[in-house]
């Protein structure tokens, strides 16, 4: 990461004395289901302390009651039962970015046709991840010539499925399998696991934050929140998921040192973004990270 690039983002991250929250994006995250319900809320949390605006959480009616009670107070609800519903609340809400896919359990083809739905109506970034990504396994040309702006965040398990290649060979080639993958400049790719990697076929990014304390259930899903708040506020793509890959190691980073390597969960991660942050915009990044790429 060089110095003048994250003093670039901070300016962008910076808020205005007269600012409004509108300003700071407004944040869609269509997740969770009954047996995993939380994973919306991770998202959501990643999302409201990365500098969100507003954060809403869509679910479907059938576990609206149960989210309710594991929730924060800041996340807002809509209940939809149709992908013109989330359309229709989009443009009615100023949805600045939107988040699919964390813990989600639909048909795969259901959940295929609702995605593609939002994706043909809107031209926002949504960030594609857990279940709204697998939907598309052997599939994902159909990602392309969409009106959305998408952002894919698959683990090496899930890019196997996805390109229908195998685990060690995409580890033996990461960066060329990306490159190839996303040449075209239809969507952002990245690449989650030790070294995160982003990649927009043009430029590619090789993070140096992170630890094997992040190694833990619902870690993805407050990343998804992160990069979604981020693609918010900047135009450049990339740079969105560049900066929040960075930030996301670095709060996992910090959860480590409070709770050890063991003991850290996802909300930690979470929670500890905004402290990462901070550490940005004080411009007291150790220079470890520093001119890396």
């Amino acid at each position: 990461m060089k110095r003048q690039d994250i003093e670039k983002f901070v300016s962008k991250l910076k808020r205005k004395p007269n600012g409004h929250k509108y300003d700071y994006g407004h944040i869609l995250v269509i997740a969770g289901s009954k047996i995993m319900p939380g994973a919306g809320v991770l998202c959501c949390l990643g999302a409201l302390r990365s500098g969100a605006g507003l954060v809403t959480y869509a679910v479907e009616e059938d576990f609206f009651n149960q989210v309710c009670t594991i929730s924060k107070p800041e996340i807002m609800f809509f209940v939809y039962k149709t992908a013109y519903d989330v359309t229709d609340f989009i443009k009615s809400r100023k949805i600045s970015s939107i988040v699919i896919g964390p813990g989600l359990k639909m048909d795969k083809d259901v959940l295929r046709k609702f995605i593609k739905q939002i994706f043909n109506l809107i031209d926002i970034p949504i960030i594609l991840d857990a279940s709204g990504l697998s939907c598309f396994n052997g599939v994902v040309d159909e990602l392309k010539n969409t009106r959305a702006k998408c952002i894919i965040t698959p683990h090496l398990g899930e890019f196997s499925k996805l390109l229908n290649v195998s685990p060690n060979t995409i580890k033996n080639n990461r960066e060329e399998i990306m490159t190839n993958f996303t040449k075209d400049g239809s969507f952002i790719c990245v690449l989650k696991g030790n070294n995160t990697l982003v990649s927009s076929g043009n430029k590619m990014y090789k993070n140096s934050t992170g630890t094997p304390a992040m190694a833990t259930a619902g870690s993805g899903d407050v990343l998804s929140g992160v990069i979604a708040s981020f693609s918010s506020i900047t135009d450049d793509l990339f740079e969105a998921a560049k900066f929040a890959v960075f930030v996301h190691g670095l709060a996992g980073e910090i959860a480590e040192k409070d709770r050890g390597q063991i003991g850290v969960v996802a909300s930690d991660i979470a929670e500890n973004t905004c402290y990462a942050i901070k550490q940005m915009m004080n411009t007291s990044i150790s220079s470890s990270y520093l001119n890396s790429d």
